[in-house]
């Protein structure tokens, strides 16, 4: 019974109450007694030992026959390929911003500022861009990588000779806070990325208060006209927002005013990664406000697609969408030391972006004659063996699969585990989802809405 019990969660809706059974991502109406006595299970207000037999029992029956009797073929969200295909290049370690809150130490990642040579660009590309895959996808990575453009474009250059002729793929991202920019650049965008991620946390006065620059200049005015620009030559961009403690009361002015900016790439929201301590950290109060604000943002997001022609899409209904409607899970955070690996400027090899500069999680240099070394292969299987269904942190969740687990490197830093969440993300998580399957169980009851809602998504994602 407690193994049943851990993949139901009870939503209170507005056409009663609707269980959600994880494993199958199904939601079913619930009888209000069961639900009731359900709630108190899930909430801590009583112990599955305290239930009497008759009421065990009914609970029992009833939630394995709502059980579909075939849970389907759901479909990994990360994908399921282990070959190394994603790669971040950090190809500039100097930044021309001073953000307050940075998680890279200015760019540097506790390395110094650095800039990648073509020696160490070139020995990524003849190690790592072969022809036996059907593709890869490179982010250009910093710091602030239009530092190094033309590093940028002999690095594209070359992958595009090497795979070109295999008929393999190349997608090139690139992650930027907007601020750089020329008609050559802008030239060199139009060419050669796919999307682009531009970072802005909201009006000037947010922004140019946590996002200052190291010289004379507004980096909100200078990230507001790159995004004009990209607008006018139709490049595909999304808009990267960091909530900090000047977010707190004004969540959704930010998330209009961003969104207004970036169209249909949308806009990113990420709870700021400080200590408590930090001028920009957030108390837990201030914390619960904030993540009922992005819990509210993002029904409107939902309704909008239920209810109009425009809809708007963004992480969290985006992700929504592909789970329920398409099938997939989460069963981790992300493909990090799986089918993701970053290169720092020195040629370091790390699992992802956010490991840069912690040592303990160097897996190799590029530069070496075996660029991966033995710590690649233990953390590679260390990954693998823990999805979030096996990870004793989270396999007690109702909403794991939806959300696969915490950032491996927040629960390093915060909690000394790479697979222990931090109980803010959990609220977050749980908190979010709550709302957005409430809502969603709510659509797919009314016919018209629910009609809608289909159609808006099934143009969206083809």
């Amino acid at each position: 019974m407690e193994n049943l019990l851990k993949e139901f969660h009870v939503l209170d809706t507005k056409i009663g109450p609707v269980g959600f059974h994880g494993p199958s991502a199904k939601l079913f109406e619930l009888p209000l007694d069961i639900a009731t006595t359900f709630s108190t299970l899930e909430t801590g207000k009583r112990l599955l030992g305290d239930l009497s037999a008759l009421e065990h029992d009914h609970l029992t029956q009833t939630l394995r026959s709502a059980l579909p009797t075939d849970l389907g073929s759901r479909t990994n969200m990360l994908g399921d390929s282990t070959r190394l295909t994603n790669f971040y290049l950090f190809v500039s370690q100097e930044c021309n911003l001073a953000c307050t809150y940075c998680y890279g130490d200015g760019g540097e990642y506790r390395k110094g500022k650095m800039v990648m040579d073509e020696r160490t660009a070139d020995n990524f590309i003849d190690k790592f861009i072969t022809d036996r895959n059907p593709g890869y996808l490179i982010n250009f990575f910093g710091g602030e990588p239009l530092l190094n453009l033309p590093l940028m474009q002999r690095i594209i250059d070359r992958c595009k000779a090497k795979t070109q002729p295999h008929g393999i793929r190349m997608v090139f991202n690139m992650t930027t806070n907007g601020t750089v920019w020329s008609d050559k650049i802008a030239a060199f965008i139009a060419s050669n990325i796919d999307t682009l991620t531009v970072s802005l946390d909201g009006p000037k006065d947010i922004n140019d208060a946590q996002r200052p620059g190291l010289g004379n200049f507004s980096p909100y005015e200078k990230t507001l006209k790159t995004i004009g620009e990209l607008q006018q030559q139709g490049s595909r961009y999304t808009i990267r927002t960091i909530m900090t403690k000047n977010s707190y009361g004004r969540l959704k002015e930010i998330y209009r005013h961003n969104s207004a900016l970036a169209g249909k790439g949308g806009v990113g929201l990420s709870t700021v990664d400080v200590a408590d301590s930090h001028e920009l950290g957030l108390t837990d109060a201030e914390h619960g406000i904030l993540v009922d604000q992005i819990a509210e943002i993002n029904l409107e997001s939902l309704r909008s697609i239920a209810d109009s022609d425009v809809p708007q899409f963004n992480e969290y209904t985006g992700n929504l969408c592909k789970l329920l409607l398409g099938h997939q899970y989460r069963p981790r955070p992300c493909n990090a030391g799986q089918t993701t690996l970053a290169v720092a400027a020195d040629g370091d090899i790390y699992p992802c972006h956010r490991f840069v500069g912690y040592q303990e999680f160097c897996i190799g240099n590029v530069n070496d004659v075996q660029a991966l070394n033995a710590n690649f292969a233990e953390l590679n299987q260390t990954l693998k063996d823990t999805p979030v269904d096996k990870n004793p942190h989270c396999s007690n969740c109702w909403a794991r699969q939806l959300c696969g687990g915490n950032c491996y490197v927040i629960s390093h830093l915060r909690e000394g585990d790479i697979f222990k969440p931090t109980q803010r993300f959990c609220h977050l998580k749980r908190t979010v989802y709550d709302s957005l399957l409430t809502e969603f169980a709510e659509i797919m009851a009314d016919s018209k809405r629910k009609q809608r809602f289909i159609t808006n998504v099934t143009a969206h994602f083809h």
